[in-house]
């Protein structure tokens, strides 16, 4: 199976969930990378705006071929109780050739129900999993985070696995 992890992330808790992930999946890693300043108060500020507002950004070109992979894992954070902008951007310009997809949020307090579902919405797609993970657990401070990595994996991997001839190289993969 082939995978890309695509991901935002302005403070590393998401990144640090996506290069977990990507050891399991044996899958390619794609940070979206968002050309709007987003550091220090007035970015925080500027970002939960555009969160609630569900507005779009400008992302960095990439280099993958989102056509080629079988599955795509889609990570945010949850900001203001939504996805990110670079995160709605991409779904927004690749809804038509999305593969498969899960979704991961991490959050530090806002609920992920409605970045679940406009995830969901904007890929057109129900996911095949989905992991939710507090900031504190992405972080391994609190709870079992290889646990909940480990058992989003294995939801994955047992749907596409119900495809013939589909095989999962994270069930081939040593635990982190």
């Amino acid at each position: 199976m082939e995978t890309l992890i695509v991901y935002y992330s302005r403070t590393g808790t998401t990144r640090e969930i996506a290069d977990r992930l990507s050891v399991h999946l044996n899958a390619d890693l794609l940070e979206l990378e968002d050309s709007r300043d987003r550091s220090g108060i007035f970015g925080l500020i500027r970002s939960g705006f555009d969160a609630l507002t569900s507005n779009v950004t400008v992302i960095d070109d990439f280099d993958h071929q989102i056509d080629e992979y079988d599955a795509i894992i889609i990570g945010t954070p949850v900001w203001a109780g939504k996805m990110t902008p670079a995160v709605r951007t991409f779904l927004l310009g690749n809804a038509g050739v999305l593969p498969e997809v899960a979704f991961f949020v991490t959050l530090a307090g806002s609920s992920p129900r409605g970045t679940l579902e406009g995830m969901e919405e904007l890929a057109d797609k129900e996911p095949l999993a989905n992991l939710i993970l507090n900031k504190d657990e992405a972080l391994g401070q609190k709870g079992d985070r290889d646990k909940e990595i480990e058992e989003f994996v294995r939801m994955i991997c047992d749907k596409i696995e119900e495809k013939p001839g589909d095989t999962c190289e994270a069930n081939k993969k040593s635990p982190i």
